[in-house]
């Protein structure tokens, strides 16, 4: 039992940063909704007309699951953010309990802790125990800062901050055995975790189209996420989707546990090839290694982002109408109407997405860091400085392209269903992210530079920034705390003209903290994991 300890205190140890991030995110969005939700529609009795037309749109079930309650204020946190953070917490668990398992095989510790008088089982167990221990953290906060904020002014019960944590939870458990059972199959830690977002993308498609389509409804029973639809609050929880995500995550679970006590430890059940013709592609420079290694999650990146701003994009109609036909939506929907205040309200959305890649491009660079491939890097005619410029560049650069792809896509969905938005205008929002993108990604830098292992803490002040944004204006915060956020001192283009005394401060404060990382990172000690 001490191995177990020690084992699970371990994982716990190196997930903190990324629970206290995951955490902090869901319990300040959840707040956020709740909150702007009774502050766009304060009277009960006129909810449900406002809102019924929501129901029979497909763009919006497609990108948000079925609106079963959203005359309510659960139902509408159940449909309006956790049909998206049940995403979030499903690759999280997945991701983290990949890093526990075929992770640790492939860093070679795995090999070593079973060499101790410990059972595979138990070290299987460990990483399980980890996993359900940090998933009941993140529940216990949401549930807490509901409560906090939420039941205290009667907008919900204390029973429906349980199930909204509940549905939350059991996305991150039934795919952290997803993630457990990819790591049996796949011999490697990058191929594991592509294998369960995989799983993940062909559940999401089926509920999209389960949901989006007229009479195929029983599909929702055939995806997982599905089942967490139908749990759907402030409604009493399904009892067969409790049951199939149960006995579904239990099967998944005994799998993985035998397909690990009959394979060898540092191999996959599937066949893996040891060797294959030269490919040379994109390694002419370290940046273009780099770009190569982050291929396959720059093209989750790009996918999910296009998927995303396309439906956006078709939603314009829809969201015009409903702007005209009720005078409350114009603070749902940011701070005006019309076509442009939508773009804008959309690309607040883009404007976080690039922002966390540019700092997920530097947490990349960490790692070849903490692998000791940097030390390996710079014994070759290659400075220090001109690595970590080439990798600031290429992360801040993928974020802009990303933008611009946002852009067109938002303005292409729009087009097919017959709304003209003005290209210059959409491309204009997209330019509006470079602030943003260079602040955050020569913070990162920065810290990267100072304190190379609290780099990953970096996504946390980024997710508190976009959402006090939203939380602040809809208390009607004081305009200087508000101004602390720096996606509030952003100007909302097109809908407003560009604020070029904000972006240009944002830009340089960012250009600053690169040079003071570029200075740092030049004169000290290169650390490893």
């Amino acid at each position: 039992m001490n191995g177990l300890y020690v084992m699970v205190r371990r994982q716990l140890r190196a997930n903190r940063t990324v629970l206290i991030v995951m955490a902090t995110l869901i319990t300040v969005n959840d707040i956020v909704q709740v909150t702007a939700y009774q502050s766009v529609f304060p009277d009960a009795a006129t909810r449900a007309a406002t809102l019924a037309s929501f129901t029979s749109n497909a763009a919006l079930r497609a990108l948000y699951g079925y609106p079963y309650d959203i005359g309510n204020p659960t139902g509408w946190l159940s449909w309006r953010s956790l049909g998206f953070f049940v995403m979030i917490m499903a690759i999280w668990g997945a991701f983290i309990t990949v890093g526990a398992l075929r992770g640790e095989e492939d860093a070679g510790r795995g090999e070593l802790a079973l060499s101790q008088p410990q059972s595979r089982s138990v070290w299987f167990a460990a990483a399980l125990i980890a996993v359900t221990i940090e998933t009941i953290v993140i529940g216990a906060v949401n549930v807490a800062g509901l409560a906090a904020f939420c039941v205290t002014k009667g907008l919900m019960t204390l029973v429906d901050c349980l199930e909204v944590s509940l549905e939350l939870m059991l996305a991150a458990l039934l795919f952290a055995a997803v993630g457990a059972v990819a790591s049996q199959l796949i011999g490697t830690t990058r191929g594991a975790r592509i294998a369960a977002i995989g799983v993940l993308a062909a559940a999401f498609f089926v509920r999209t189209a389960a949901d989006a389509g007229s009479g195929i409804g029983w599909l929702r029973w055939v995806t997982p996420l599905g089942w967490f639809e139908e749990l759907h609050p402030p409604a009493a929880p399904s009892p067969v989707a409790l049951s199939a995500i149960a006995v579904t995550g239990a099967l998944l679970v005994l799998t993985a546990l035998r397909m690990l006590a009959v394979r060898d430890i540092g191999l996959g059940m599937l066949p893996q090839s040891n060797s294959r013709a030269p490919r040379r592609f994109l390694l002419g420079a370290p940046w273009q290694a780099a770009l190569r290694d982050d291929l396959p999650q720059l093209t989750m990146w790009l996918l999910g982002s296009l998927f995303y701003t396309l439906l956006l994009g078709s939603l314009t109609k829809t969201v015009l109408d409903l702007v005209k036909s009720n005078s409350a939506f114009s603070n749902l929907f940011t701070r005006s109407f019309g076509l442009n205040a939508f773009v804008a309200a959309s690309f607040s959305i883009v404007q976080v997405i690039v922002t966390l890649l540019g700092v997920t491009m530097i947490v990349g660079a960490r790692g070849e860091e903490a692998s000791g491939r940097l030390e390996l890097l710079l014994a070759q005619p290659l400075s220090r400085i001109g690595w970590l410029v080439s990798r600031a560049t290429l992360g801040a650069g993928v974020a802009l392209v990303l933008a611009m792809i946002s852009a067109v896509a938002l303005w292409l969905g729009a087009a097919v269903v017959g709304q003209h938005l003005a290209f210059g205008s959409v491309l204009a929002a997209g330019l509006n992210c470079i602030p943003l993108i260079v602040l955050s990604t020569g913070t990162a830098v920065v810290v990267l530079a100072i304190a190379p292992r609290a780099v990953a803490f970096i996504y946390a002040p980024i997710a508190i920034a976009y959402l006090w944004d939203a939380l602040g204006t809809a208390i009607k915060a004081p305009s200087w705390s508000l101004d602390l956020s720096p996606f509030h001192v952003l100007a909302a283009v097109p809908a407003q003209n560009f604020a070029f005394l904000p972006a240009a401060i944002l830009t340089m404060i960012g250009l600053v903290f690169m040079v003071v990382g570029a200075s740092v990172f030049r004169g000290r000690d290169l650390v490893t994991a």
